[in-house]
């Protein structure tokens, strides 16, 4: 009937109402923006309580290193690899532990790592120069984490996507190779995303840095 299909939808062969699924991802991602909450004021607050502000750790958040990158030229094309290799491997491994029991695990521990990381940044840079260790910040990331955000944003999607189909039940071998297809196109926008955020990063982002320091250092 129209009335019973329009409230439902096809979900791994079993039809799932509406309602509760749209109820089930308000739940799921108001959990992620928890997990990265909570990880971002666990990481701003650990250089306080290690008071890593004064002594020997004042050298860690001093930016002289920044200077001397200033001074440098930086091979882009040989940093091009060593970026991709990193961010490629980190996508494959959480996409296919998307396959897996401890999928959802693996997921949460790297939100909570990346929040927790990009916490700890902020709170470094901001000790040794005030509010302009936030545009630090900020030069840091862009333009590249504009691609990886769309990236994580498609992962954390096929990883709920994964558990409510688990969830859901099995469907039926014409309907299994469907989704396959789906995964697999899913997969490939991902690793173009990521690509194009490795390039960013080892182009664009290197030279906004550059940029940031001469004009705020």
């Amino acid at each position: 009937m129209r009335t019973g299909r329009s409230a439902c939808i096809l979900q791994g062969g079993s039809a799932v109402p509406r309602a509760g699924l749209s109820m089930g991802t308000r739940y799921q991602k108001a959990a992620v923006a928890l997990i990265l909450m909570v990880g971002f004021l666990a990481g701003a607050a650990l250089p306080e309580l290690l008071r890593m502000g004064t002594g020997t750790y004042a050298g860690f958040v001093s930016l002289y290193s920044f200077r001397k990158y200033e001074e440098k030229a930086v091979a882009t094309f040989e940093l091009l690899p060593y970026i991709v290799s990193g961010r490629l491997k980190t996508l494959l491994f959480l996409w296919m532990s998307s396959y897996t029991a401890a999928g959802v695990l693996f997921h949460i521990a790297y939100a909570w790592w990346l929040a927790s990381s990009a916490g700890m940044l902020v709170a470094l840079f901001m000790l040794r120069d005030g509010y302009e260790g936030i545009l630090l910040f900020f030069c840091c990331l862009f333009p590249q984490w504009i691609l990886y955000g769309a990236m994580w944003q498609k992962e954390m999607q096929f990883l709920l996507r994964k558990w409510r189909r688990n969830g859901a039940g099995a469907a039926g071998s014409g309907a299994n190779m469907g989704l396959y297809r789906k995964d697999l196109k899913d997969l490939a926008e991902m690793i173009g995303l990521c690509l194009l955020g490795c390039a960013a990063e080892a182009f664009l982002g290197t030279w906004s840095m550059k940029i940031f320091l001469q004009y705020f250092t």
